[in-house]
């Protein structure tokens, strides 16, 4: 299962202490500052971690620019990222910093450190002041600093390639209050691609050897404090780098200093950008000219290489059962149409072999497969499956149906969909479309469990329109498709009914279909 981060406003799950001796261990110290540092460990207590100490040094200054110290828990309550069950694609837990053309103050592991920035006003050591981020020496030669992280697979173990939707940046410059680096930019590259039959599956290697010094790096444990790059070791690191196109997510870009007030920047990526960069491997971070940053997060969500469809997946936790993280556990502004507490049915299908379609919209989450719809293996189906080259989906007619009534006459505007596979992990559908008809403008009478010939004759007279379009499904997880989803289609006509269809067959566990009643009376929503 793939590792999802929150951006939260709590400290990270790591002690003060071993934070520091990381940053200590970092450091290339003389014995009489190693003890000295010894000795502040073990006299920091919790006024630390709640930003507290003060720095007397620049008290002035701060009185004069009316700007606070940051605190040791990074203020992510003003997050556009916040709640969006985003994954940070640059968590140290699985990605790899390649070449850094500078680490004299820092090393660039730090940047992508999963705990918040800390910070200890006496702390030194043999290259100066101990900063927990990436920082450079003063540039005094030609050109700018700048590092190349490898995107690992976040932990997924399915087996299928996953390629990055990238919609946000954040960069803290917590503590960096007089040596933040003044501008930045962040590119991107798919190095997959270009590798093209060069990349295994089953071994990344693809990822690393391309970049001289890399592998050196890696098994060292990472970058070395208080080194730098010579100019022929960065000449060809560039020569290696220009063998790959880099896309630009950031373009050169200002940052305020590290003061709590100013420390946190946020860039929301566009979606043509976006668009243009799905599938990212490596990131390259730019400093201009150099200088420091505390942390850089990457967020976005995965989807499957072979899917062309923009949907965010969320697996059910099988350790714990908990269902907190969902995106359907968390508050929605609009309500769940198709759930049967506000008037949904099903109303017939295809197949319910194993299953029926008012399984589909029942409250909660399905106990097993037995509560959900699962159509029969086509007894049809063809020897030998093909792929469609243009879509990645399989190349089949072969289809099973269900028409639902969305509860509260109906929406003026579809604004999410959830597909959930609980339960399904060796007979989910491959791929899902779903169609949407509007009968508002007539009085239909319809009644649950109606035989499901009439109801498909009753609704053959209908126009479908396409509301979502065929998407490829997972096991056991949720696929959440929203406004910012390409599959999501015809998102502001009036809907009534669905006909979801499944390819080839398989089952669903729900069908959750949201947005604002045609009836539109609070007073309904209320009760």
């Amino acid at each position: 299962m793939h590792q999802v981060f929150e951006p939260t406003n709590i400290a990270a799950e790591i002690t003060t202490e071993n934070h520091l001796e990381e940053l200590v261990n970092d450091c290339e110290f003389a014995s009489d500052n190693a003890e000295f540092i010894k000795n502040e460990l073990q006299t920091i207590d919790k006024k630390m971690l709640e930003g507290h100490l003060d720095n007397d040094d620049h008290e002035a200054d701060h009185h004069l620019l009316q700007l606070t110290e940051a605190k040791n828990v990074a203020p992510t309550h003003a997050s556009p990222f916040l709640h969006q069950n985003y994954t940070n694609f640059v968590s140290s837990t699985t990605s790899t910093v390649l070449f850094a053309t500078d680490e004299w103050f820092a090393r660039a592991e730090n940047l992508f450190n999963d705990s918040d920035p800390i910070f200890v006003p006496d702390l030194y050591c043999a290259q100066g002041k101990v900063m927990d981020g990436w920082e450079t020496r003063r540039r005094r030669v030609a050109g700018h600093d700048w590092c190349i992280v490898a995107l690992g697979d976040n932990g997924d173990t399915s087996g299928k390639v996953k390629m990055n939707a990238l919609h946000g940046v954040e960069l803290d410059t917590a503590f960096f209050t007089g040596n933040q680096t003044p501008r930045v930019s962040i590119q991107v590259a798919n190095c997959r691609d270009q590798n093209g039959d060069d990349c295994n599956d089953n071994d990344d290697a693809w990822r690393y050897t391309w970049m001289p010094g890399a592998v050196s790096r890696m098994a060292r444990g990472g970058g070395i404090q208080g080194t730098g790059m010579s100019p022929l070791q960065v000449q060809r690191a560039e020569e290696a780098a220009a063998k790959y196109e880099w896309k630009e997510i950031l373009p050169m870009t200002e940052l305020k200093p590290g003061y709590e007030e100013t420390r946190m920047h946020y860039f929301e990526i566009g979606k043509d950008v976006r668009e243009d960069t799905k599938g990212s491997t490596h990131v390259r971070v730019n400093y201009y000219p150099d200088g420091g940053v505390a942390r850089l997060r990457l967020w976005g969500h995965e989807i499957d290489a072979d899917n062309n469809d923009d949907n965010t997946n969320v697996e059910h936790d099988v350790e714990t059962g908990t269902a907190v993280f969902l995106p359907s556990a968390k508050p929605y502004r609009d309500p769940e149409l198709s759930c049967e507490n506000y008037g949904g049915e099903g109303l017939a299908c295809s197949n319910k072999h194993y299953g029926v379609p008012s399984n589909l919209i029942r409250e909660g989450y399905g106990k097993d497969m037995g509560d959900g719809w699962e159509t029969a293996r086509h007894p049809d189906r063809p020897p030998i499956l093909v792929k469609n080259p243009d879509t990645g989906l399989i190349d089949s007619p072969l289809m099973d149906w269900a028409i639902l009534k969305l509860g509260m006459g109906g929406t003026n505007g579809v604004s999410r969909i959830i597909l959930d596979t609980k339960h399904f992990k060796g007979n989910f559908p491959e791929s899902v479309q779903i169609e949407a008809c509007d009968t508002s403008s007539r009085f239909q009478e319809e009644s649950k469990g109606s035989e499901d010939a009439r109801v498909e004759d009753d609704m053959r007279g209908e126009e479908w329109f396409p509301l979502l379009n065929r998407s490829r499904m997972g096991p056991d997880r949720e696929h959440v498709f929203d406004i910012n989803s390409t599959a999501l289609v015809n998102r502001n006509r009036n809907v009534t009914h669905v006909r979801v269809s499944i390819f080839p067959d398989g089952g669903l566990s729900r069908v959750r279909i949201y947005g604002q009643p045609l009836n539109g009376s609070e007073d309904a929503l209320q009760a």
